[in-house]
């Protein structure tokens, strides 16, 4: 290193200084002319040596200083995979220029328009520059040389950004978390010198970015669905709820139109065909006479309590009362169904909450994972009054995590999807079992990493990690200490020796170890599914199976809870000799802690993004249950 600074060095002292191409072109390459004592003009130099040669002089100079900022650990590590790359490539040419034939800047400028469909922006990549740069192509002149240089340049390290964005996204994700593990991928399959440069020149600029992309379904996916918002962002978007109390269904409210067309908007509603007037009764005609009926019984009641109060003289006169009086309206709905549908032929049925809205509602409540009711309360509003815009950034957000994790996928593999709260097992790339699962509270996150499954714990013990002996248990203990006999948990000190809880100052316990023992109710079940990470996370069997009907999911204090948990410890002990359903079983009724060694580790991904891909063409979106989106668009929007 030392000597390539040295180099790099002599070599900015020996041309740092020369000032304009005919003056490098003095110090480089016209020796002979200085040597006969001539004194060439810039125009005479020019004419020497072709415009392509001047070129390279020049960019073999740029690469040097490039190489020097890399030796002087003046970039980041993004400008540092990019700048290895532009120096590797234009080495391996001579330092020949590539972008001298107006084709190919034209083919790059229309392939990098292209990435707008990837959620990122053309203008990171200097497009309108580049386009620029076209008319100076023919010029041979001296003075363009420059110029030309620098297009050149700006062309290269435009193409080669874009490929590394592709594979690699643009936003580097261990800036923003801290428990980031997951390698950048090496760029040698895509962007290598002979590949690139062949791209350019047999014109498959566009095809390199195709190959370069991540090749799944669910990059697919999202790509289909940031077109789909995009077009609707230009058709107006979608009209916003007002501020209003629960919406019920059979409600009639001005308020069912404005959401009838929201859910019209985005797909969730379809238009029902209906049958002819007369024939049947018409949805908001159901629902009419259902809010009759149940005016009436109200009214009954009401009727009914009022009589029983009524002195007999009252009771036997003329005189109504006002319960008397809904009554008599709610009968008017009730009577007959002529007259009911002459009394609701004044109300527009596009303001009725019928039952064809209600699984519309339901539909949308079920792919935003809020609970499935079927009415408009304040989540479903807040959920359906996101505007497209925000929609269509939180695809791109996703498109770029997609960037971050879907090269090179392998075809075994857990995948949690943390805000998803679900797990899905792969094999040959095919999903064999699938599950739900409990995550980490906004406060006690479920970190992102990957790792390898590799022991399973069966009628696992569980030592109470500090935080939460420090937070949770702490607390509980101090208030009733019976609590540790309830829930069968051991006091040890560091010897692993058993201690009398009775004996010990639990507002300064000192240095003790709270462990439970396996059981029905322990809390870690009975198995644990682990893998090495340093994080102390895992996957284990949970008592708390009620918390899985929830729509939302965080509830851990950073371990996945996961749903039918020994059906995903048999799959996993699939290939271990000795380790069957009935060995599982059977094992599990000793009631003693055992760990069991894969025969063949399993990859575990830990994954977070906050869109769905229903198929290749529809998507979701989900919670964003640890505000990360923000952080994500605020970087992938920063201009390079």
């Amino acid at each position: 290193m030392l000597v390539i600074g040295l180099w790099v060095h002599w070599w900015r002292l020996c041309c740092a200084p020369l000032k304009g191409l005919s003056l490098l072109l003095i110090g480089c390459c016209a020796v002979n002319s200085l040597a006969e004592g001539s004194n060439p003009t810039t125009t005479e130099l020019g004419k020497m040596l072709s415009s392509s040669t001047l070129i390279a002089r020049e960019i073999e100079v740029q690469m040097v200083e490039l190489q020097l900022g890399v030796v002087e650990g003046r970039q980041s590590l993004d400008a540092h995979h990019l700048t290895e790359a532009v120096i590797g490539f234009y080495e391996q040419r001579q330092y020949r220029p590539i972008w001298d034939q107006a084709g190919r800047l034209e083919q790059l400028i229309s392939a990098l328009e292209s990435l707008e469909a990837d959620g990122l922006t053309p203008e990171d990549y200097q497009v309108e520059q580049l386009r620029h740069a076209l008319p100076l192509l023919g010029d041979n002149s001296p003075e363009a040389i420059p110029l030309r240089v620098a297009d050149e340049l700006r062309a290269t390290n435009a193409y080669l950004r874009a490929l590394y964005h592709l594979y690699n996204g643009k936003v580097d994700p261990a800036g923003l978390d801290p428990q980031w593990n997951f390698e950048l991928q090496d760029m040698a399959p895509v962007a290598d010198g002979a590949r690139v440069a062949d791209s350019i020149e047999t014109g498959q600029i566009a095809q390199l970015f195709e190959q370069t992309r991540p090749q799944h379904p669910i990059y697919r996916s999202f790509k289909a669905g940031l077109q789909q918002y995009r077009q609707l962002a230009l058709l107006g978007g979608w009209p916003s709820l007002p501020v209003g109390a629960t919406i019920k269904p059979c409600a009639v409210d001005p308020q069912v139109a404005v959401l009838r067309q929201r859910l019209r908007v985005t797909g969730e509603y379809i238009d029902p065909v209906l049958p002819d007037a007369g024939v049947n009764q018409s949805p908001a005609q159901v629902c009419l006479i259902a809010n009759a009926k149940a005016a009436s019984s109200a009214a009954s009641v009401v009727t009914s309590s009022v009589a029983g109060e009524m002195s007999p003289t009252v009771r036997s006169s003329g005189q109504s009362s006002s319960a008397d009086s809904v009554f008599t309206e709610a009968a008017v709905f009730s009577s007959d169904t002529s007259t009911q549908s002459s009394s609701t032929a004044s109300v527009n049925p596009d303001e009725v909450f019928d039952e064809y809205l209600v699984e519309a509602v339901k539909k949308f409540q079920r792919e935003q994972y809020l609970e499935v009711d079927g009415a408009i309360g304040p989540a479903t509003r807040a959920a359906l009054n996101v505007s497209v815009q925000s929609r269509i950034d939180q695809i791109r957000v996703n498109l770029d995590r997609a960037r971050w994790l879907l090269h090179n996928i392998p075809p075994e593999m857990l995948l949690v999807d943390i805000a998803g709260f679900k797990i899905t097992y792969f094999k040959a790339s095919q999903p064999i079992w699938r599950s739900r699962v409990q995550v980490g509270m906004a406060y006690r996150t479920t970190p992102i990493f990957k790792s390898e499954v590799n022991y399973i714990t069966l009628n696992p013990t569980w030592t109470v990690p500090p935080t939460i002996l420090r937070k949770d248990v702490l607390p509980k203990v101090r208030k009733d200490i019976n609590y540790l006999r309830e829930h069968n948990i051991r006091v040890l000190d560091s010897s692993g020796k058993q201690l009398d809880p009775a004996a010990i100052d639990w507002y300064k316990p000192g240095n003790v170890t709270l462990r439970q023992d396996a059981g029905e109710d322990a809390a870690l079940g009975k198995a644990v599914i682990r893998f090495p990470n340093s994080y102390a996370v895992y996957l284990h069997d949970t008592p708390h199976q009620k918390l899985f009907n929830k729509s939302q999911r965080a509830f851990s204090s950073g371990c996945i809870r996961v749903e039918r948990a020994l059906e995903l410890v048999e799959l996993l002990l699939a290939e271990t000799p000795s380790w069957d359903s009935a060995a599982i079983n059977k094992a599990l009724a000793t009631g003693k802690t055992r760990n069991v060694t894969l025969a063949k580790r399993v990859p575990i991904l830990l994954a977070y993004w906050t869109v769905d891909a229903i198929s290749e063409t529809q998507i979701a979106f989900k919670p964003d249950i640890y505000a990360r989106d923000a952080k994500v668009l605020a970087a992938l929007n920063k201009r390079s």
